[in-house]
């Protein structure tokens, strides 16, 4: 082999490893300076879940002397979903409870200022229906319904407090939903609904 030939093959031989470099150089080269490279997003949700919207949350103070509190809330869901439970931290209640107040098939006690369906005349004799609060295994929620958690109906029953709740307090309660999965609400206590 001539001199010539060597120094040609030498010179190919520079050019190619030069071209191609190593795999290191090769990504250090194209990759993108770090603050150009987006984030990843982080989501609170899976993919596909539909999001619940929470509005007008507050708890009604307790009496020193009450074992239990309630919660009440506007809960909108963009796609079906359900209600299924909720909890507080250990400080604040025992437990958490999904509750429905209805009317009793009983009677309760005596209302004297009922009056008769015939005569329009006052009767002590008359018994008021009675209401009574009933734990429920869900809330349904329609898709773009607004479903109210409110006196009288669907409320959050706080369960064996282990203090009463005050006004200014606010507690942390976590919602679990059927699709949706956990959300976090912050629950203002108040003396009467905002």
């Amino acid at each position: 082999m001539t001199r010539r030939s060597i120094l040609t093959l030498a010179c190919t031989a520079s050019l190619l490893f030069a071209a191609c470099g190593s795999d290191e150089e090769t990504a250090a080269d194209t990759a993108a300076p770090a603050d150009t490279i987006a984030p990843a997003e982080a989501t609170t949700t899976a993919v596909g879940v539909a999001a619940v919207t929470i509005t007008g949350a507050w708890a009604r103070t307790s009496p020193a002397s009450a074992a239990n509190g309630a919660a009440y809330m506007v809960i909108t869901s963009a796609a079906d979903d359900r209600l299924l439970g909720a909890s507080l931290d250990a400080s604040i209640a025992e437990t958490v409870e999904i509750h429905e107040t209805v009317m009793s098939s009983e009677t309760g006690m005596t209302d004297p200022t009922a009056m008769t369906p015939t005569t329009g005349a006052m009767s002590g004799n008359t018994m008021a229906p009675a209401m009574e609060m009933r734990e429920v295994e869900a809330i349904e929620l329609p898709a773009g319904e607004a479903v109210e958690l409110q006196p009288g109906g669907y409320h959050v029953m706080i369960v064996g407090l282990v203090s009463p709740l005050v006004v200014g307090q606010e507690l942390e309660l976590t919602l679990t939903f059927d699709n949706a999965g956990e959300v976090v609400v912050t629950v203002p206590v108040r003396d009467d609904a905002p």
